[in-house]
This record gives structure tokens, sequence and C-alpha cells, in this order.
């Protein structure tokens, strides 16, 4: 009986304990233990995790300038270079400050008035039949030079130039037999008759030039440029004969002018681009200059020791100029080349005094002669 009823007790034992197992799984130990921790009202820190460093790439070396040391200073800066626009005058007008350098080679011939020395006669009558022998320049050879400086605006620029020229010529005459040669240049009574003539002629030319000028572009091929200033003008001229025969042993007649002044010049040039650089070229300018002629005359004879005149003639005088030329060019970068034709022009620059009487011996009247300088200029041309 005790033995039965214990059996019972395991009995019920067993039975509740099977029934509070399916209440509660088994894996509730296990969500208890990894279970999601209470919430804190503290702010929470959230870190980030850093990313792995990208390894630093190694600087690549800087490029070498192998620019030949004597050509350093022919790079443009970089406010002369040209710009990015349509059209063909880039880069005959650069923009920006900056200077510019021109230099011209000039083959010229001078033409100057009254160097006639003789007049070859036919016969001895009282008849003058002949041509007159005047006298001829060769060609000349001269240089011009214009350093400038470009204004950072407003298209201006200041420029400064100088003009040498210098050329002469010569020339010699004789009488065939049984004729004689009438002098031109000597003092009439005393010295009307020679056999032989010679000649020479000798120009120094010297010009100073100032101006400030101002550029317009009119469109992507025309653009012109406006200049005046100040022109100073040196020019000396030698005349020399000499005469031999019959009237005159060993006779010569010098004469010299120098005109020297300065006065207003105004100008006006023009350039029409073509495509690859190419581009045509007109100039020209006019100008007053008030200055002072000197002009002496000497004449002897016997080689010298026999004098018969010695007159130097001064005045005051203002002498009208003009230029103009026309050529084409080249340009490529900050280099450019121009060749052409160009006239220069001066009124009235010499009085030379001359005597017109063989009994008065203070009769005399001033001739005045021009001076034109015309032939070829070669141009080249470089901006910094």
């Amino acid at each position: 009986m005790d033995r039965t009823w214990v059996h019972l007790r395991l009995g019920v034992m067993i039975f509740f304990a099977g029934v509070a197992s399916a209440q509660e799984p088994y894996s509730y130990p296990l969500q208890r233990r990894f279970s999601a921790p209470e919430e804190s009202s503290e702010p929470k820190i959230v870190k980030v995790a850093e990313s792995p460093k990208a390894p630093k790439e190694s600087p690549e070396p800087p490029l070498k300038d192998l620019t030949p040391p004597e050509f350093a200073d022919l790079i443009p800066h970089d406010e002369l270079k040209a710009r990015e626009v349509p059209g063909h005058l880039e880069p005959h007008l650069p923009h920006g400050r900056g200077f510019f350098l021109n230099a011209d080679y000039l083959l010229v011939r001078p033409r100057v008035d009254g160097l006639d020395y003789a007049v070859r006669n036919r016969d001895f009558g009282l008849a003058t039949a002949g041509p007159v022998q005047e006298l001829r320049s060769r060609l000349g050879n001269g240089l011009r030079v214009e350093l400038g400086y470009r204004l950072p605006s407003a298209g201006l620029d200041l420029s400064g130039g100088y003009s040498y020229i210098r050329a002469s010529g010569d020339g010699t005459i004789g009488a065939d037999t049984g004729q004689a040669l009438f002098p031109t240049q000597t003092r009439p009574g005393l010295i009307d008759t020679v056999t032989s003539a010679t000649a020479r002629y000798d120009l120094n030319y010297n010009v100073f030039d100032a101006f400030v000028g101002r550029r317009w572009e009119l469109d992507d091929r025309l653009a012109l440029r406006g200049f005046g200033g100040i022109k100073f003008a040196d020019i000396r001229q030698n005349f020399d004969m000499g005469y031999d025969g019959l009237d005159a042993r060993s006779a010569m007649v010098q004469t010299t002018s120098r005109f020297h002044g300065f006065g207003p010049v105004l100008g006006l040039e023009s350039v029409v681009a073509w495509p690859r650089g190419f581009h045509l070229y007109v100039r020209g300018n006019v100008g007053l200059i008030s200055g002072r002629d000197e002009e002496s005359r000497r004449e002897t004879n016997d080689g010298g020791r026999t004098l018969y005149a010695d007159t130097p003639y001064s005045l005051r005088k203002v002498v009208p100029t003009v230029g103009m030329g026309v050529g084409g060019g080249f340009q490529y970068r900050t280099f450019s080349f121009r060749a052409g034709y160009e006239v220069t022009h001066w009124f009235g620059l010499t009085d030379r005094p001359r005597f017109t009487s063989d009994s008065t011996q203070g009769s005399l009247i001033p001739r005045t002669g021009n001076l034109s300088l015309d032939g070829l200029f070669l141009q080249l041309g470089m901006t910094f």
C-alpha cells in the first residue's frame, strides 16, 4: 500500500514537471543571456571605423628647362601673348604693356636742286649752245632705329627714333678740241671759260623723332595707328667744284649748307592683315620744321692763293616736309619683317647764294633748293 502511494506521487510529480517544461521553452536561458541590454537615457557615442589610408603617390619630377641661356630673354611675357580672338591682326598689334624695337636699312638716292656746275659750249661765239651738266648723287646707305613702349591701356605708345643717311656723288667733264666749258658757279667776269670741270656732292642726314601713338582696330583685318610729336633735323650738304684751263688755274668753288631745327609732325599708318602672318603696310606723315639755314660760299683761283669770294649767308625759315611709305611684310610671334618703298621730301631746304653781275660785286641772289630722298627700306622688328 505504501509502495503504491509512492509510485502515484512520483507519477504526479513527473506529470507536473512535464507541463511546466512545456510552458517555458528550453531556449529561454539562452535568450536571457544574449538579450539586448536596457536602453539608457545617456547619449550614445558612435565610433566610425576609419578607412584605411591610401598610399601616397610619389610626386612627378619637374620638367627640366632646356632653353639655351642666350635665348632666355627672347621668351615673351604672358601678358604679351596673342589674344584668342578671330581675325588676322594678332600679333601685328600686341596688347599689354611692353617695349618694341624696329631697325631699318635704307637704300636711298638723294635728289637735290641746284647741282649744276658747267655748260658744254659748242663754239666760241656769243651764243651759249650746249647742255647743262648737273651732278647726280649715287645711292646712299642709311639706318633708322625706333624704340618704343606700349602703355597698358587705351592702345597708346611712346616712341623715339633716329635716322642717319650718308650719300655722295661726283662728276667730271672736259671740253672737246676747239670748244670750251662755261662754269655756272663762279663769279661772272672773273672765270668765264674753262677746259675741265669737276664736282662733288656730300650729304650727311641726321633726324631725331619723338612720337605719341594711338592704335585702332577697325575690323579683323584692318588697323590704324595715328601718331604725333616732334622732329629734330640736322641736315648738312657740301657741293664743291673745281675748274682748270683758260681763265681757271686750279680754281675752286666750295659751298656748304646746314639746316637744323625742330617742329611738329603728324602721321598715320595702316596695316591690312592677311592669313599666315602676311600683311600690307602704308605710312604717311607731314611736318613743319622751324630752324636756321646756314650757307657759305668760297671761291679761289691759282690753287687757293687768289680769293674771289668768301660769303656766309644765314636766315631763319620754316621748312615743310612730307613722307610716304608702302610695303608688305610677315610676322611670326614677336618678330616681324617688312620691305617696301618710301619717299621723303623737304621743301625749300637750302638757299645757296649766287653772284649775278660782273660789275656789281655785291649783286647776288639766294637760289632755293629742295631735297628728296627715295628708295627701299628693309625692316626687322621685335616686341618684348
